[in-house]
């Protein structure tokens, strides 16, 4: 390629564009017009022209002003060029546009922070042999954050021939920088190939492929692991094979495979989906999405659950067992927007307690008792507090406590009010004097435990005097402490910190004035797993912990914990940041499960059902239950064990999976002639057999066998 210049550049602002009908090139140089209109935000906009080696040929052009026209003329040699628009706020160039005389008049604007035109004016320029049909123009983005020194890429077809790059060279790429590479594909399997000669990741750099239309077809980056190499698909025709996960279930499902690997990882564990329910009109908030606290109850035989938006409160029907789950109304916060991040609520029976932590809000309580026909707002007001970030209800004694609360002139760690008039509360106490920072609060009988970050926990009795009763402020994996659970009757409290890398703790609080953490678990999932919201229900803790979904743990030997069930609610798992599940509830009479998701909105959820094979007591009964006495029988017991049901698999009492003197037929207490004569009568049978004595489904001469090596014992 020759070395190509300007010749000649000419500057003009709101003429006509017949001001350069008097040719300003000698041939074979070409004359190159450009006609810039501005929209709003001009002083935003900037372009410059690059030759196909990426060097700065024109530009950068800037300094304009909003709703006007301008023209720049200049002469160029014959060659591969590109204009790069720029848009330094990174929203557009808000209505405006640049148009230039090159092959019928190539325009473009700017939707995000660039663009990018090609300008070719030589028949042996690659990307004018895309525009001519042999190939289509696909143009390359590589923000080099840290070490761009160290980065470069190619693409290679599905023979493995290279067809574009090497690009950066180990070397080009500026730390900082963006940089621009445009190319010509025609239809294939194309593989990008990523390199890092340090071998440490791409420290943040990542590529990104578009097509004309600006449509992104492929982006990757090399990951901060060990290794020096990384490769993605670029599949530009229908049908090119694309090995990845297929399942769309899995953790780690590939929306453009074609060809299932076997890759998949299970997105879940002894959990089932039920439904799940978002809004995408809901504005985002600063995680990314529009969802916060979830809560739940029954009003009249239906199910419903309570989710907490930008905007408000959104009550969802979730009675469905065809995975429909139906908004059957909504509750304007007192404020709300993109700036709400944090909703938090507690259902009383059927008053349902919500707070805002962020902009103008108020305390509010609905009565959700004639669900789903009206909604009474009993209370909509800011005296107690403007913003709060917490609130919980001890149903014993009518108090509700609000956590770190904002009002005029008078902000509060802990506020506590008396509800029992809940369209008139009135303050009961403060308990700012003992604790200075409240996140969250778990109160029962009386006795508040206090998650208060980094001050550890505090454990107070709560009357006219309220007085500390513990105190943990230093334990094993330390953290911010977020949120817990008590469970009195088993002297159990769960703690999680709301940190990455620091695991549910166990506490010991059969001695409230010497706490002892006795055990933690974790998600199991990757070391920077975060827990955030927990509810307890019959020796399990059910956590909304972050990227890593729904966990559920087996608390009832503290000593020993166990996850026993999971369902991951966010299947992007960078374990960066916060997203993912942000609430949980597990009370529902039905045993379903509540998830709350940042970004991906309600998930309704099911612990499956424990198969156990039992024995009745009698040939009618087990436990209570009325069975049938011939055969298997299968029943599902509601809510009989951990909120969920349990498939009970009955086996005949003179089955050897009951008997208690296997071989002893017709239980007369011995093994003799009626047996063999009951075992020869069975020889032959396959299917819920009643005569097995080897443990293989069926009933065969190894059972005969096993029959005569016990004739004439007695039981």
């Amino acid at each position: 390629m020759k070395k190509l210049f300007v010749l000649t550049m000419i500057f003009f602002a709101g003429f006509q564009l017949d001001v350069f009908s008097q040719q300003l090139c000698d041939f074979p140089n070409v004359e190159i017009i450009a006609e810039l209109t501005t929209g709003i935000w001009a002083e935003e906009i900037s372009w410059s022209i690059y030759n196909d080696s990426d060097e700065l040929i024109a530009g950068p052009f800037s300094g304009f002003e909003d709703n006007s026209t301008y023209f720049h003329a200049f002469c160029l040699e014959q060659g591969c060029y590109y204009a790069l628009l720029v848009d330094s706020y990174g929203d557009g160039w808000q209505g405006g546009s640049i148009t230039f005389n090159l092959l019928e008049s190539i325009s473009g604007t700017v939707v995000g922070s660039s663009a990018i035109i090609d300008l070719p004016n030589d028949s042996s320029c690659g990307i004018l042999e895309c525009m001519a049909g042999t190939g289509a123009p696909y143009y390359a983005t590589i923000s080099a954050d840290l070490y761009g020194e160290e980065l470069s890429w190619e693409i290679v077809d599905s023979e493995g021939t290279q067809v574009a790059g090497p690009y950066g060279n180990f070397g080009e790429y500026i730390t900082g920088e963006e940089s621009y590479e445009s190319f010509c594909l025609t239809p294939d399997c194309y593989t990008v190939l990523l390199y890092d000669s340090y071998g440490d990741g791409w420290q943040g750099a990542e590529l990104t492929i578009e097509d004309s239309s600006g449509v992104i077809v492929g982006s990757g980056l090399v990951p901060s692991t060990p290794g020096d190499f990384f490769s993605f698909p670029l599949p530009l025709i229908e049908g090119c094979p694309v090995a990845g996960c297929m399942n769309i279930e899995a953790f780690n499902y590939n929306s453009s495979a074609n060809v299932d690997d076997g890759s998949c990882m299970r997105r879940s564990d002894n959990v089932t989906l039920v439904s799940n329910w978002t809004d995408s009109s809901l504005p985002n908030n600063g995680f990314g999405g529009a969802y916060n606290d979830v809560e739940g109850l029954e009003v009249g035989g239906i199910e419903y659950a309570v989710i907490g938006s930008t905007l408000g409160t959104h009550i969802i029907d979730i009675s469905s067992y065809d995975g429909e789950a139906i908004e059957v109304a909504f509750l304007p916060g007192a404020d709300g927007g993109s700036f709400v991040t944090h909703r938090d609520y507690h259902i009383d029976g059927t008053l349902l307690f919500a707070v805002c932590d962020q902009g103008s809000s108020s305390l509010q309580i609905f009565d959700l008792s004639d669900l789903p026909a009206t909604i009474t707002t009993v209370y909509d007001s800011n005296e107690f507090c403007i913003t709060a970030h917490n609130v919980f209800v001890d149903n014993d004694s009518d108090l509700l406590y609000l956590c770190s609360t904002s009002s005029v002139g008078n902000n509060s760690s802990v506020k506590v009010l008396d509800v029992s008039t809940p369209n008139s509360p009135v303050e009961f106490t403060d308990l700012t004097p003992w604790v200075n920072y409240c996140h969250d609060i778990y109160v029962e009988n009386d006795t508040a435990w206090i998650n208060s970050g980094g001050a550890g926990l505090y454990v107070m009795h709560i009357d006219e005097t309220p007085s500390v009763i513990g105190n943990l402020d230093d334990y094993p994996y330390q953290g911010g402490n977020h949120s817990g659970w008590w469970i009195p009757e088993d002297n159990v409290y769960i703690l999680a910190d709301e940190t990455h890398g620091s695991p549910l703790k166990v506490i010991d609080t059969s001695d409230l004035s010497d706490l002892q953490v006795v055990s933690i678990l974790s998600s199991e999932v990757d070391p920077l797993s975060i827990p955030h919201n927990m509810m307890m229900r019959d020796g399990l803790v059910f956590v909304s912990y972050y990227h890593d979904g729904l966990q559920v743990f087996d608390v009832s030997t503290p000593e020993d914990p166990k996850r026993i069930a999971w369902f991951d609610t966010y299947i992007e798992n960078s374990h960066a940041g916060f997203a993912g599940a942000w609430g949980v509830h597990s009370a529902l009479p039905s045993g379903r499960i509540l998830i709350s998701d940042i970004i991906n909105g309600l998930f309704v959820l099911e612990i499956e059902a424990e198969e156990i094979v039992v024995c009745p007591l009698s040939p009618l009964e087990w436990n209570g239950l009325i069975v049938e006495s011939d055969g298997y029988y299968s029943s599902e017991v509601p809510d009989a064990i951990w909120g969920t049901d349990i498939e009970l698999i009955f086996a005949m009492m003179n089955s050897d999976v009951c008997s208690t003197c296997p071989g002893d037929f017709d239980n007369n207490g011995s093994i003799g002639v009626s047996d063999l004569t009951i075992i020869l009568a069975n020889i032959g049978c396959t299917l819920e057999c009643e005569v097995d004595l080897d443990g293989n489904n069926s009933t065969t001469v190894g059972d005969l066998l096993a029959w005569l090596s016990l004739f004439g014992s007695n039981c």
